[in-house]
């Protein structure tokens, strides 16, 4: 709730007044440090509720491709590492599938022939390899895919160097795992940036084995016990896809034992995550009705589980007291998500809250039981702009009904707010405008002149929400979902605070993407402020 009150007072980490800016400097002592809002909106700190910072920190300190903008400057990025660095493996990521649709070994070829190159894309769901790393491996055209996994391949059959969703584990399990001290300082890296934006906490959305990708676990207990990790943080554990519902006992019993031992150092892990289907643009995420492109004729893509093992993990861990966070995006995944919930409900009673992720694609009547049943809807906002290749892939209908964030608020969801960084930008602002306005003030990648005077055609407005719905999600909402405390400006409340660089009410929504942070107070202490 926004309120008038212009200061805020702040000692030994919580906060102690509220008020005009006389009632607080009457607490000014010697040692207070003021700091002037200069009209800028004083807000809860943001909390990421869906983020996977401990990778998106690493990748920040390897090579990292989301800066580039063009082919070009992609692989100039990459052969800058691959002389820069003598490393066993070139590895890094953040490649855009707008500027390489289907990015090939050769191009890696021509820059690294000897030395295995693996390279993850923007989405976390594809691999780019060269011929080496593809040779290690094993994977040549007699290579079948696996279940959930598609190894692409040239006219004669052969991998062409690019590796979609479980394929993605035929190579990815012979990179050397990031060490403890990687995480660490990957964890670091995160916040501090984190920090830059005006995030205050977050919930690192995978804890363990995840994609050949090392438990970023050691990583975050090593910085709570060090105390470099300052921000509050929580995490969920991970459920690997083709869990069978005769395995369920073993996994919950194996997650009351991590949950115990993590919380005894001061990690809360009181979550299990699980990716209920694939996504769209791959032509994975499990659809009521067939996806529109020639290449998935008549298909509705797949479930990572049987409806049996979701419904038994739900249920037996839900029991257990673990909230369920979701990775869904298909229309049919959601109802199955819904229904196992459903059922979880109806025999266990009232539980921990669970909450669904990134809702690209919710069939209407869906969208009305995530308030009913408890369900809070955990939005990644940037995601719900007008998207010229999920129209290509699902048709510009069920596209313009994805994210449906007005109607399951007004259906009485609670609401929270999350990046998916490095999947996306971690800047809640520009994820708040898209939210509100429904289309995304990022510039259009040169390779896609195709989309120009597409968000022209497009009218998603009608699931827009308001500012202070945006706001309030990707404060309060979050903090209240994964930490478990109120996330407010009052007194008594830990000092988790943002400022920013002007007041957003006084904007036309239209501009909301030009504000920024100006400054970040975690636990009462000034932790960044802008040049």
């Amino acid at each position: 709730m926004r309120t008038d009150d212009t200061a805020v007072a702040v000692r030994d980490g919580r906060i102690v007044r509220v008020g005009s800016d006389a009632d607080v400097l009457e607490l000014r002592g010697r040692a207070t440090r003021v700091l002037n809002a200069s009209g800028g909106l004083i807000h809860p700190g943001f909390v990421d509720a869906h983020i996977h910072a401990a990778s998106a920190g690493a990748e920040r300190l390897s090579l990292d491709l989301t800066p580039a903008t063009t082919v070009d400057e992609t692989l100039d990025l990459i052969r800058a590492a691959a002389r820069e660095s003598d490393a066993e493996w070139l590895t890094g990521g953040g490649w855009s599938h707008d500027l390489f649709p289907l990015p090939t070994r050769h191009q890696l070829d021509a820059i690294e022939p000897d030395r295995p190159i693996v390279l993850i894309d923007a989405g976390h769901h594809t691999l780019w390899v060269n011929s080496r790393a593809l040779e290690i491996a094993g994977v040549d055209r007699h290579t079948a895919d696996p279940h959930n996994g598609v190894i692409c391949r040239d006219d004669d059959g052969d991998p062409v160097g690019y590796l979609n969703e479980t394929a993605t584990e035929l190579v990815g399990r012979f990179v050397p795992p990031a060490s403890t001290e990687e995480i660490h300082a990957g964890i670091l890296n995160a916040q501090d940036y984190l920090w830059s934006l005006g995030v205050t906490g977050w919930h690192e959305a995978i804890l363990g084995d995840y994609n050949s990708q090392a438990d970023c676990t050691p990583g975050y207990v090593r910085a709570i016990a060090d105390g470099t990790l300052r921000s509050d943080v929580s995490g969920a554990l991970w459920i690997p896809p083709g869990l069978t519902a005769p395995d369920v006992p073993k996994l919950v019993a194996r997650f009351a034992e991590l949950r115990r031992r993590n919380a005894a150092a001061g990690f809360a892990t009181s979550t299990a995550k699980a990716m209920i289907d694939g996504v769209p643009h791959g032509g994975t995420a499990a659809l009521l009705e067939p996806y529109c492109t020639h290449s998935h004729d008549g298909s509705t893509g797949e479930l990572h589980f049987t409806e049996d093992a979701v419904r038994a993990f739900i249920t037996q861990l839900d029991a257990a007291g673990f909230a369920l966070h979701l990775h869904v995006m298909g229309d049919r995944g959601i109802r199955v998500a819904l229904d196992a919930i459903e059922e979880a409900r109806a025999t266990n009673g009232t539980g921990p809250r669970h909450h669904i992720a990134h809702l690209s694609m919710v069939h209407p009547q869906d969208a009305r039981r995530f308030g009913p049943l408890g369900v809070t809807a955990n939005i990644q906002g940037l995601w719900a702009a007008p998207d010229a290749f999920a129209a290509i892939m699902i048709g510009e209908e069920r596209m313009l009904q994805g994210y449906p964030f007005r109607t399951m608020a007004d259906a009485g969801a609670d609401l929270a707010m999350g990046s998916d960084w490095p999947v996306s930008s971690a800047d809640p602002w520009l994820a708040i405008h898209v939210t509100v306005n429904r289309w995304s003030p990022e510039p259009i990648p040169e390779s896609s002149g195709e989309r120009a005077g597409f968000v022209d055609t497009l009218d998603a407005e009608h699931q827009s929400l308001t500012l202070t719905q945006a706001l309030g999600a990707y404060t309060s909402g979050s903090t209240s979902l994964v930490l478990g405390r109120p996330g407010r400006v009052q007194v008594g409340e830990r000092a988790d605070l943002a400022v920013a660089t002007t007041d957003p009410f006084g904007l036309e929504p239209s501009a909301i993407a030009t504000v920024r942070n100006a400054a970040t107070v975690v636990r009462g202490e000034l932790v960044f402020v802008r040049e």
